[in-house]
């Protein structure tokens, strides 16, 4: 491994592949919701890219090569990633709150709960349904360009999008369901708890 590291022409691995991280960043943050995992992510993606910089056979291919690359490194390190606590997911809002021409606290808040339960739902995806979605609605590829993207069938990219929405919708039905039978239960709980202080 060492030594084809050494082979490895660096200005021309920079040349092409520096351009794509902003997009393989975007990627694993959409894949793992948490910023401090999608730059671990991204870093082993480009260690490895490095290491294997020799089996890139085409240049035009890099994005899709690097990609591959980043969707291999999430599913062999998924299980630590669904294992890891939410310190910080490093997006700000906070510091948002004190500025006059900001939304209201209320408002963030539920930007930020929308944000969230979108991220719940893209987990429970698979991978393969999980990627369609994520380069058609985030990136704004169309879908022969998610086609040749993912070297599979416009057909199959169709497919897997309407299979995807479907399970999103059924997913937030249920998350949406919980919450309301949660707010529900603390509403009564909060009328009762009124009654027995009177």
């Amino acid at each position: 491994m060492i030594r084809r590291l050494r082979r490895v022409d660096r200005t021309r691995f920079k040349t092409l592949t520096f351009p794509h991280l902003e997009f393989l960043f975007n990627m694993a943050l959409k894949y793992t919701g948490k910023k401090y995992d999608a730059e671990d992510i991204v870093q082993e993606t480009m260690y490895r890219a490095y290491g294997n910089f020799h089996q890139l056979r085409d240049e035009d291919k890099c994005r899709q090569w690097l990609f591959a690359i980043l969707r291999t490194t999430f599913l062999k390190e998924k299980r630590s990633f669904i294992r890891r606590p939410i310190l910080d997911d490093g997006s700000g809002y906070l510091k948002h709150l004190t500025d006059e021409s900001a939304d209201s606290l209320a408002v963030l808040l539920e930007k930020k709960m929308d944000r969230e339960d979108i991220q719940y739902v893209l987990e429970r995806l698979t991978e393969k349904h999980k990627s369609p979605i994520i380069l058609y609605y985030m990136e704004d590829m169309t879908y022969q360009e998610i086609a040749d993207f993912l070297e599979i069938p416009i057909g199959t990219v169709m497919s897997r999008l309407a299979r995807a929405k479907k399970q999103m919708k059924k997913e937030l039905l249920k998350k949406f369901a919980a919450k309301e039978k949660k707010s529900k239960i603390v509403l009564l709980s909060t009328l009762l708890f009124q009654e027995v202080l009177r």
